[in-house]
């Protein structure tokens, strides 16, 4: 965000940036209704909802967004994409030009500025396969290929982070039923180049009425038992906001950190997907905060597990041990009569 402003988005489809020195309302900027998703970094604000397209703003000129995206073309039945942005996500090291958003739907789609055009340069969807997520309606030889919502998730949020320049877009993605995932997409090179050559202009094919393709690689963590409301990735930078800062230690750290409604905060090695630690809160988490110079442990503390679990072996049979034995008393057995039935003769 700008120095000394916070930007506040309202489900109305306003968005506020308040002084924070005074605690003043600066001005507003009227975006669109059922809006769901409202982030800053530096002088950029991005939004999106429910029947809300994707938009860029300049908040020094919040007169019109900058960038405003169009939807894909309709499926193979002339039918119009439906669009319920969750969740919307900056990119580090590119974060005026490449922006990611995830749908209620499962899709993700990755927006260039520079691209010259307003439609996404790259769109999957969270499938394992190709064949997963799609069902075919019709008969004949080409029959329609369309989503299939009984094996779609709706994705909740995203985290966009890239290694190295020309290296691929990577995302840590959670959805609706606590699956958490590092998706791997291939965007086009164009997108990836910094320096004069971004400024050429050039114009990237459009992903047109394709279906949504797979990521190159799926990689899954342990999942929660709710839906995933937080996510927090090592190494994302400005894609954190607004749960830590780009400047906080922990995206020098490869992990990821994960809310969710089972009242659960759970830590997970990045590269590797293992779980290292996980905290019980009291009630569910909506959201959550990470200091700037919190470091988390890079090894599951298997030594004090182990410890506790023999010393709450040892207490078990000290306990059992301390017991009276309580002898028996012959008492006569018990007869059992036999039951007849209802339609027993007599």
């Amino acid at each position: 965000m700008l120095d000394g402003v916070l930007v506040v988005g309202k489900a109305s489809g306003k968005a506020f940036v308040i002084d924070l020195s005074n605690l003043s309302l600066k001005y507003e900027v009227p975006v669109a209704s059922n809006l769901s998703v409202c982030k800053s970094y530096q002088k950029h604000m991005i939004c999106g909802g429910k029947d809300v397209l994707f938009s860029l703003w300049n908040l020094e000129w919040p007169t019109s967004p900058v960038f405003s995206a169009k939807n894909v073309r309709p499926d193979t039945l002339d039918l119009e994409v439906p669009v319920w942005i969750s969740d919307a996500s900056f990119v580090e090291g590119y974060e005026d030009r490449l922006f990611m958003t995830s749908s209620k739907y499962g899709d993700f789609c990755v927006y260039d500025v520079r691209s010259g055009q307003r439609r996404p340069v790259s769109r999957s969807a969270w499938r394992v396969s190709r064949k997963q997520g799609k069902k075919s309606v019709g008969t004949g030889r080409y029959p329609a290929m369309l989503r299939d919502l009984a094996v779609t998730r709706p994705v909740t949020r995203c985290v966009a982070y890239t290694s190295a320049p020309g290296v691929g877009l990577r995302a840590i993605a959670g959805n609706a039923i606590g699956d958490i995932c590092l998706l791997d997409f291939r965007v086009p090179h164009a997108s990836l180049v910094l320096g004069t050559v971004a400024e050429s202009r050039r114009k990237v094919r459009s992903v047109g009425t394709r279906a949504a393709a797979p990521p190159e690689r799926v990689k899954a963590y342990q999942p929660a038992a709710g839906a995933i409301t937080a996510l927090v990735c090592g190494g994302a930078g400005c894609a954190n906001l607004p749960h830590a800062m780009p400047h906080a230690a922990i995206n020098n750290q490869p992990v990821v950190v994960s809310a969710s409604i089972d009242r659960f905060l759970r830590v997970y090695h990045r590269d590797s997907g293992e779980l290292l630690t996980k905290i019980f809160t009291k009630t569910p988490i909506s959201t959550f905060l990470i200091r700037d110079s919190a470091k988390f442990p890079m090894k599951v503390s298997s030594m004090e597990e182990k410890v506790d679990a023999e010393g709450l072996g040892e207490e078990s049979d000290e306990l059992w041990a301390g017991m009276e034995t309580l002898e028996s008393k012959d008492e006569p057995p018990m007869k059992r009569t036999r039951k007849c039935g209802t339609n027993a003769h007599s």
